[in-house]
């Protein structure tokens, strides 16, 4: 290499030596292949040429031909159409850039050649932004995919132009129908092509021409295999792509093409299981696509997809496992990144098999493109976050890989061996600094995906769960296996279950294990869930969704919660039935779309209120909303039931809130702080009757409504005139009460605009000063000292919440302006001031192990974390004290 580089120094012409220079710093994965490059391209480009393209953009198509043999090759080929990358090549297309300028070819080499130019061209430049990290990975396959339907398209045009002149036109459409990767706009760099070719009806015949008439059928057979011959052919440009049509019904064993009827009595009557796999994937993409294509569609989904959920497609994965198995033991040592265990297929099969198995019923995951499927899986709640985000990082390392190994010549490999110097090579292309580091990284991957893919489809025995011992209870990680092995035995000879219920469960073995160890807290998701069974409504459900994974991870996942949803549902069991719909799963929970459920589901307003907020936290869980929503959801069932509420009787008088419910921040538990405001006392002791049944009601439905922020607390009246208001304010109301109000929110009635003004002036009229300020920390100082519970209180302790709601009831007064919800006045103190950004995260953080806390009775993954979080939010809240203080000083000098 040594003599390839100082031979070129001496020999190659002015403006070469920064090319040079820049081969021989460089880190590329072949610096001999990206010499000789270099040799050619000097010897077919010329001085003004070079100067012309730059030499940051040559020194870019080395690096290109330093990956990649095949494309430097074609590039030595057509010099001339390097201006036209430099063009393009940093540019992001859309899919009419990718289309085939035709023109007048003199014969079929110039078009096949012209095609593949074509091709090749586009090629270069998604790979180029590959390797120069222009572009993400799903923009990459959609890109070669778009470049494969336009080859497709033109080879289809020109082989119909063709026979059309001998023929005549067909009496029906056809189309060509991508599988595999290309249906999913996903394909390698050098994928095989996966086509299968239909057509409307065999009924008929063309209209004739040079040669006469065919029927459908024989023309179209003409057609297929020119279209495959015109795309396989083998020209000085290589091919445009090796075409594999034994995806067709019967494999190679059938006819070329078939017709939508033939097609639907194979699919119907004939047709394997795997064949369900094959056609999931499947789009057509060219010919006539609006309607043999829209048929074809049709088709293919009554036959991929089930009403219901069907578990038959189990067995046909564990077989073609073993059979995939068998394939790679003969492949010796060598590394296989498709086929291999843990490879980019059993990534295809978990997503495959989940959406065959379930897409019937659950229409919302299916999807072609892996990666959308596994995003959609997360989303539906068959993968778990970490499961989601493992199967998906392996996915596009695995597939980086098999694209990294494969543009070295153009070959459809997913094979090296781990010695080789090709794995040398693909160590540098994936970017790590030796070849034992890429290759143990890249085991750890497939060693992730296997496990997964052993875990959804297991082989060998599954243990009934009666025969599973504490020692093995041990192994799976349970911290209190004994208790586990208790709580078995008592669930399988429970009374309330019958003979083959109990069989049922037994069967799950493992599987049932899993869901409960995986659930937040297993010792609560045990207890609730023997008393979740023991009602009818409860068993009908858990045995309605014993084979939905997605169903019961949710319902392991409330099941676990200490009182939160068992309290619920023995209150309203009926929730059951609705608690999972995709609606209102996907819609999120607001007071109008839960008045829309009115008559539909029910006007029990206790039903609703259940229903809504156990809807409000399996979103939360789902990861459709944050925190921050969460608790405004929690809050939106508030204000429905007191809306209703408040119609219900019929009150003259005027309702508004403070607290977490004022500031649409109500978490589970939180209270309802209530003020009642009158314009008229003449019916004092009739509206205070009416006041005191809608706090009953709030009550009946499990809410604690607290009316202590009137006028003089508990002692003072509990309706009362806004004038009789105004005055306390004015002459009585302490600083604690100034604060509480900044979270003031007027629910109902008719004089909110003279109660808002009341407030405003409360809270404003008065500059703010360094005695309010000492005021308001000394009282911060003696709710932690009085209210405090050591040092996992996250509430009222040092650095709990309340740290941060006094920054912002503290910043609220010192601007003079009314926001009311934390995270909205945190994130308007970042706005102002970049040093305290941290705010929103932290009481973010808060929110949440609050959340787990009064949840599940414990910390489930905050409990390391408290310490830390409460000393950043105490430096947080003393590092804002200080600049307000230093504000008032500032403003006061």
């Amino acid at each position: 290499m040594n003599f390839l580089l100082e031979s070129l120094k001496r020999n190659l012409g002015e403006g070469w030596e920064g090319i040079l220079s820049f081969v021989e710093r460089e880190t590329l994965p072949s610096k001999r292949r990206a010499l000789l490059f270099v040799e050619k391209l000097a010897n077919r480009l010329g001085s003004e040429e070079f100067e012309e393209l730059g030499e940051d953009f040559v020194k870019d198509v080395v690096k290109l031909a330093s990956y990649s043999q095949f494309l430097g090759d074609f590039i030595v080929r057509h010099p001339e159409l390097l201006k036209d990358l430099k063009e393009v090549y940093r540019k992001k297309f859309l899919s009419l850039d990718f289309s085939f300028h035709k023109k007048d070819f003199k014969s079929e080499k110039e078009f096949l050649n012209a095609l593949r130019i074509h091709k090749h061209f586009h090629m270069c430049r998604i790979v180029l932004r590959d390797i120069l990290s222009l572009a993400p990975f799903e923009e990459l396959v959609r890109d070669v995919t778009i470049v494969h339907d336009v080859v497709v398209k033109e080879a289809y045009l020109y082989a119909l132009n063709e026979l059309v002149k001998r023929y005549g036109e067909p009496s029906c459409g056809f189309v060509a129908v991508a599988m595999g990767k290309a249906a999913g706009f996903e394909l390698n760099y050098s994928s095989d092509l996966d086509l299968i070719y239909v057509y409307y009806t065999r009924r008929g015949e063309t209209k004739g021409g040079t040669l006469g008439k065919l029927q459908n059928h024989d023309f179209f057979t003409l057609l297929s295999n020119r279209i495959t011959e015109i795309l396989s052919k083998q020209t000085e440009e290589g091919v445009c792509a090796v075409v594999d049509t034994r995806l067709r019904p019967n494999g190679t064993m059938g006819p070329a093409c078939n017709d939508i009827e033939a097609l639907e009595q194979y699919y119907t009557a004939v047709a394997r299981p795997w064949e369900r796999f094959a056609l999931l994937k499947s789009r057509p993409a060219a010919g006539d696509l609006k309607e043999t294509g829209v048929e074809f569609v049709k088709l293919a989904k009554a036959f991929v997809f089930r009403k219901y959920v069907d578990l038959t497609l189990i067995e046909e994965v564990l077989r073609l496992k073993e059979k995939i198995k068998a394939k790679v033991r003969k492949k010796g040592e060598k590394i296989d990144l498709k086929l291999g265990e843990g490879g980019i297929r059993e990534v295809e099969f978990i997503v495959q098999a989940f959406q065959l198995i379930y897409g019937g019923k659950y229409p919302f995951i299916r999807a072609k493109h892996t990666l959308t499927a596994l995003r959609r899986l997360r989303r539906w709640g068959f993968l778990r976050e970490s499961e989601y985000r493992d199967l998906r990082d392996a996915y596009l390392f695995l597939r980086r890989c098999e694209h990294m190994l494969q543009i070295t010549y153009f070959r459809q490999t997913q094979t090296f061996h781990p010695e080789s110097e090709e794995a040398e090579e693909l160590a540098v292309k994936m970017g790590f600094p030796s070849r034992e580091k890429f290759l143990s990284v890249l085991k750890n991957y497939m060693e992730r995906v296997n496990y997964y893919f052993n875990r959804f489809f297991p082989t060998g025995d599954n243990k009934p769960l009666s025969s599973v011992d504490v020692e093995e209870l041990k192994k799976m990680g349970f911290r209190e296996p004994e208790e586990v092995k208790r709580f078995i035995d008592v669930l399988l000879h429970s009374r309330f279950l019958s003979p083959s219920e109990i069989n049922r469960l037994d069967v799950m073995g493992k599987r049932f294990l899993e869901f409960l160890y995986e659930a937040p807290n297993s010792k609560n998701a045990m207890k609730n869930l023997i008393s979740f069974l023991e009602r009818e409504e409860g068993r009908v459900f858990f045995f309605s969704i014993l084979t939905e994974i997605h169903a019961l991870k949710i319902l392991f996942f409330l099941l676990s919660t200490k009182e939160f949803f068992i309290k619920r549902f023995r209150e309203t069991p009926e929730i059951v039935d609705f608690m999972f719909e995709p609606a209102f799963i996907e819609n999120g929970v607001l007071k109008e779309r839960i008045g829309d459920c009115v008559g539909k589901l029910s006007s029990n307003l206790l039903f609703l209120k259940n229903l809504f907020e156990v809807v409000a936290v399996v979103r939360y869980y789902l990861k459709r909303t944050e925190i921050e929503e969460f608790l405004l959801e929690f809050t939106e069932v508030a204000d429905y039931c007191i809306d209703r509420i408040y119609d219900g009787v019929g009150g003259d008088f005027s309702l508004a809130s403070v607290g977490k419910h004022g500031s649409r921040e109500m978490n589970v538990g939180s209270d309802i702080d209530l003020l009642f405001f009158t314009d008229s006392l003449e019916n004092r002791e009739k509206e205070t009757e009416k006041a005191l049944k809608l706090i009953g009601e709030l009550e009946s439905l499990g809410y604690e409504v607290d009316t202590r922020l009137r006028p003089f607390g508990e002692k003072g009246d509990l309706i009362f005139t806004v004038d009789y208001f105004e005055r306390y304010t004015k002459e009585v109301a302490r600083l604690w009460e100034k604060l509480a109000f900044t979270r003031f929110r007027f629910l109902n009635g008719r004089i909110k605009g003279e109660v808002e003004k009341v407030v405003e002036e409360f809270l404003f009229s008065e500059p703010f000063t360094l005695e309010i300020l000492e005021g308001i920390t000394s009282m911060r100082k003696r709710l932690e000292s009085e209210l405090g519970k050591g040092k996992n209180d996250i509430k009222y302790g040092r650095g709990g919440i309340v740290d941060l709601e006094f920054v912002s009831y503290t910043y609220q007064l010192f601007l003079k302006e009314k926001i009311g919800n934390t995270f909205a006045v945190l994130k308007r103190l970042a706005e102002e001031r970049a040093d305290f950004s941290e705010g929103v995260e932290l009481y973010r953080e808060l929110r949440k192990a609050e959340f787990e806390k009064r949840v599940f009775g414990e910390f489930i993954e905050y409990g390391d974390k408290i310490a830390s979080l409460k000393e950043r939010a105490r430096k947080f809240y003393e590092g804002f004290v200080e600049w307000v203080r230093e504000r008032i000083s500032t403003n006061i000098s």
